[in-house]
């Protein structure tokens, strides 16, 4: 049976892509994997860096998860913030990242572009951070879009150079 790891950013109400590019999936996978699925608050904050309405977005989020089919039964419905060991990867990730390789993603530029006067760190870092959500869990499988699979291809890397620095196979190279 797969791990599988997937999270929505709360950024706003769920709309209908949420719905057929992610959550449609999240329900087949529920019945048939280990699955995980989350609140992405904390990779919200890299576009959305006001946290007033947060706590807001993220129940409405959640409640729009459970409306939807989601069953904390068959997953595990969590919020990132609340899982601090994700926090701490993803501190303990950057240290095998490379800025270069940061800056040469595709999202990262064009966020950059959309959003000149608000280019963070977290932008920069967003692959580490995703990679600490999936890696935590020990993800074998990670649904993701086209626009998401250089990321998963530097969380693999991520994962193996951990791995290797640490002469141990504790993180897997999860697929799409």
């Amino acid at each position: 049976m797969d791990i599988i790891v997937s999270g929505i950013r709360p950024t706003g109400h769920l709309h209908l892509g949420n719905y057929f590019g992610a959550i449609q999936n999240f329900l087949e996978l529920q019945n048939m994997h280990k699955c995980f699925f989350f609140i992405a608050d904390y990779h919200s904050l890299t576009t959305h860096p006001n946290s007033k309405d947060l706590k807001e977005r993220v129940k409405n989020v959640l409640v729009e998860y459970l409306a939807a089919g989601l069953n904390p039964e068959k997953a595990v419905l969590y919020v990132q913030s609340d899982v601090e060991e994700v926090a701490e990867l993803y501190l303990i990730l950057n240290m095998f990242s490379y800025k270069g390789e940061l800056e040469r993603t595709a999202s990262f530029k064009e966020k950059s572009r959309q959003q000149p006067n608000n280019i963070n760190a977290g932008l920069l870092t967003y692959p580490v951070l995703m990679a600490a959500d999936v890696l935590i869990h020990k993800a074998t499988k990670v649904p993701v879009g086209k626009d998401q699979e250089q990321h998963l291809e530097m969380m693999r890397n991520f994962a193996k150079r951990f791995n290797n620095f640490y002469n141990i196979k504790l993180f897997p190279e999860p697929d799409a």
